[in-house]
């Protein structure tokens, strides 16, 4: 979901072929976070999915308004269907027609993959993923780590659990926040 640091296999695999080829190289130190577990405790989190949630309730309510609406007309339809001439049922089944594409454009606007709903939420979150990647990237250059996986991304089948280092990240990140005034 989120765009963390992340290391391709490949290069994992690059790194444990190289040689030890001298007794001054340094042992490869890795970790592992959680970087759901990370945004979840991130300062602003809560107060960003708030902000989306509302925004996201109001298009919902505004979705089903259409949707009961278009329910109405169709219930009203069907009662009235065998009364009506040609040319009225044409008209109706025409306006019911209309309101569900309207409905449906509206959805794929808001809630689609290229829709508001999506925008909005990278918007509220990207000040939120910078301040994790900020801490994630601290806690690598001043504790040596070499490489730092994502739990979250699929590419770690297992680990070593005292390899896990988000608690350290939270730490790290609620202290910068301290430390600095968050957006």
């Amino acid at each position: 979901m989120h765009r963390l640091i992340r290391i391709c296999i490949p290069v994992l695999a690059l790194v444990a072929a190289a040689p030890a080829a001298t007794a001054q190289q340094t042992a490869l130190k890795i970790g592992y976070v959680d970087s759901e577990a990370i945004i979840r405790e991130a300062p602003g989190y809560t107060e960003a999915s708030d902000a989306f949630n509302r925004t996201a309730t109001g298009w919902r309510d505004t979705l089903e308004q259409k949707r009961t609406r278009l329910q109405e007309l169709f219930d009203e339809y069907k009662r009235q269907e065998p009364v009506l001439s040609p040319e009225n049922k044409t008209e109706k089944q025409q306006e019911i027609l209309a309101l569900e594409q309207e409905a449906q454009q509206y959805f794929q606007a808001k809630f689609g993959p290229e829709g508001e709903a999506a925008s909005r939420q990278a918007e509220l979150m990207q000040p939120i993923v910078e301040r994790v990647n900020r801490a994630i990237d601290d806690v690598r250059a001043s504790e040596g780590y070499h490489l730092i996986f994502d739990l979250n991304d699929g590419a770690l089948v297992a680990g070593d659990p005292a390899l896990n280092i988000t608690d350290v990240v939270i730490q790290r990140m609620n202290a910068q926040a301290g430390a600095a005034p968050s957006r």
